[in-house]
């Protein structure tokens, strides 16, 4: 399931019409350490950095700089049952 996915979460009995029923990463971050422990989130989070940084590296060169506005960039990690991204 796609956590940001209003489709799926307006289903839930937990979904606000105005505030949807999206987590903080922080309380995601309690509910994995809960399920999994807080060395094993430790490693995800330490992962996904990886790929954030690594996958920005490999288009550092091709990525437009203008001091006139700025760009965001995004990013959807898929986790599997054994915390891998």
């Amino acid at each position: 399931v796609h956590l940001t996915n209003v489709a799926v979460q307006k289903t839930s009995p937990d979904y606000h019409p105005k505030k949807g029923s999206k987590w903080m990463l922080q309380r995601f971050r309690q509910y994995l350490a809960s399920k999994h422990g807080p060395q094993a989130v430790e490693t995800l989070f330490r992962d996904m950095d990886n790929i954030f940084i690594k996958s920005l590296q490999s288009v550092q060169k091709v990525i437009i700089s203008d001091k006139h506005c700025f760009e965001l960039y995004g990013y959807d990690i898929l986790i599997d049952q054994d915390l891998k991204p």
